[in-house]
């Protein structure tokens, strides 16, 4: 039921309470009406009554009078009050509703008509100068019928004035009794609005004390998102609360999402972090064997350069070839052995910096899904923002229909502008969380092109490194071919004379393979150093991500889902 229809329904509970109260005494006061219309109507019929015996007190002594003195003007007098009798009794007449006193009055009628015959003949006696049978009329006949008329109209009167006081009686009754019908509808009516009131007033203030305290504690960091709403009221509160759980549904999930993915954030930091480490360690490992093949090659160089002499001197004297041939065989298969174990480290430093390059990759690839997840909890806040938008409307709503409710909508007006702050407080709540994801956004997005920088640089190393196993190679053949000749010089020392332009020719060949050898050990060198220093700033990139990680774990673990 909705708000509105409560309210009113409540109002028409009071009203038609009011309806009934105000109807019962309307049909009480046309009762009192009629009982008043009836005693006034009675009063005057009683009034009516005793001026008909007045006039006729008066007109029996005007007749005397007339009788004793002859004077003219009592018979008028005579005329004039019988002429108001006449009227009186036709006003009686037309105002009696009892057939009582319409029998009694039809009654008096005779009597009065009796009356006026034996008035009539003393009257006439008298005008005919006959003053003794007009005073055997007066108190004859005439007499004995006024008085049976007097006795007659008492009556009438007294039956009239005891009815006025049973009505009046029975009206004061009356009142007494309407009074308190009265008050006891007014207090039924005060009863009831207190009742109706303090139902629609519980039906609306707790549900939506519930949803503050919800709210407050979401908005302290202390809420149990587990605990929903229960109100069974299907107004705008059930809508609110409906609302609400469903909104909390959202948010467990949002906090379970973003909780698994700190977690995995967490442990991809730190595997990160380990991996980082440990090709830090590899890398230096690699700029330290680089540098001693750079310096294995420096002291080939000064071998080759000496061989080149010492072929000079066999040019001098091929007498001190054969013992100088054996010193630069033992030189030259030294050497060899130190060209294969380079060749063999420079393999290993292949090897390794491939797994460098795959590691990069897999890093690349949690990162840049790390950055989908960001996007999705980003998503899901403005859901939130949105949510808090329409929560903060249905509160101006709400507040709007109070105002319109005027006196009575005052509270409800409170409670909708509380409503409304909760909602901005939710929706500030959310920002704060998307700023919070957008920085994680914004971190995730420089890790990737850092790692994808030490892909590259790793992949110009592995480049590096394979000129120089290239050269190695050419290093090892070559030195394989000086020996292989220096033992044709042991074996055929006379013709070394012949050969010495050739042996020179080679000399030279070595020198500059072994020159391009250093160079290329340098590059290595270098390329490798910056490869450490990428290293360096991937495990602080991935030590900072980690702590990221965590505190986005304290702050999830404030909510209970």
């Amino acid at each position: 039921m909705k708000i509105r229809t409560k309210i009113i329904l409540a109002f028409g509970v009071i009203l038609a309470v009011m309806f009934g109260s105000g109807t019962y005494m309307h049909l009480q006061m046309l009762a009192m009406k009629a009982s008043y219309t009836q005693i006034i109507e009675e009063e005057k019929l009683l009034t009516d009554l005793r001026e008909m015996q007045f006039i006729m007190t008066g007109r029996n002594n005007d007749e005397r009078a007339y009788l004793l003195t002859g004077d003219e003007e009592f018979r008028k007098e005579l005329k004039g009050k019988a002429a108001k009798v006449d009227s009186l009794f036709a006003k009686m007449n037309s105002s009696l509703e009892s057939s009582h006193h319409r029998e009694k009055m039809e009654e008096a009628m005779g009597l009065y008509k009796s009356f006026l015959e034996s008035s009539g003949k003393a009257v006439e006696a008298q005008d005919n100068g006959l003053h003794e049978e007009a005073i055997a009329h007066h108190f004859g006949k005439e007499r004995q019928s006024r008085i049976e008329l007097d006795s007659v109209v008492s009556g009438l009167v007294e039956e009239v004035r005891n009815e006025i006081e049973v009505d009046q009686q029975e009206l004061a009754e009356n009142e007494g009794i309407s009074s308190i019908i009265q008050l006891f509808f007014n207090a039924v009516g005060i009863l009831v609005a207190i009742v109706v009131g303090g139902l629609l007033i519980r039906s609306i203030v707790a549900p939506l004390h519930r949803v503050n305290k919800q709210l407050h504690d979401i908005a302290e960091g202390k809420g149990d998102l587990t605990q929903e709403l229960t109100v069974f009221s299907k107004d705008e509160i059930g809508q609110l609360a409906g609302s609400f759980n469903r909104m909390l549904a959202n948010l467990r999930e949002l906090i379970s999402q973003v909780r698994g993915h700190a977690q995995q954030v967490a442990a991809a930091a730190e595997q990160l972090t380990a991996s980082s480490k440990q090709t830090s360690q590899a890398t230096e490992q690699i700029a330290i064997t680089v540098q001693e093949m750079t310096e294995g090659t420096d002291r080939q160089s000064q071998n080759v350069e000496e061989s080149q002499q010492e072929v000079e001197e066999i040019s001098a004297g091929i007498e001190k070839i054969a013992a100088r041939a054996e010193s630069v065989s033992a030189a030259a298969a030294s050497t060899s052995e130190l060209a294969t174990e380079g060749d063999r480290t420079i393999q290993q430093s292949v090897s390794q910096m491939n797994g460098i390059g795959e590691t990069m990759e897999n890093l690349t690839a949690l990162v840049g899904g790390l950055g989908k997840r960001s996007e999705q909890i980003g998503q899901i806040v403005e859901v939130i923002t949105q949510i808090s938008g329409q929560t903060n409307l249905l509160a101006l709503n709400a507040a709007i229909e109070a105002a319109r409710a005027g006196e009575h909508g005052r509270g409800f007006a409170v409670v909708a502008d509380e409503v409304r702050k909760l909602a901005e407080q939710a929706s500030a709540s959310a920002q704060e969380i998307s700023q919070l994801v957008a920085s994680i956004q914004m971190e995730t997005n420089e890790a990737v092109l850092t790692m994808e920088k030490g892909s590259q640089e790793v992949s110009d190393g592995m480049g590096g490194v394979a000129r120089a196993g290239e050269a190695f190679s050419q290093i090892r053949d070559a030195v394989v071919g000086v020996t292989n000749e220096i033992q044709e010089v042991s074996i055929a020392a006379h013709t070394l004379t012949e050969s010495t332009g050739r042996v020179g020719q080679s000399m030279q060949m070595i020198a500059t393979v072994a020159q391009s050898a250093v160079s290329h050990s340098v590059g290595v060198s270098s390329a490798t150093e910056e490869q450490l220093a990428s290293m360096e700033e991937i495990y602080s990139s991935a030590a900072s991500l980690a702590s990221l990680a965590d505190d986005l774990e304290k702050l999830i673990g404030h909510f209970k889902v």
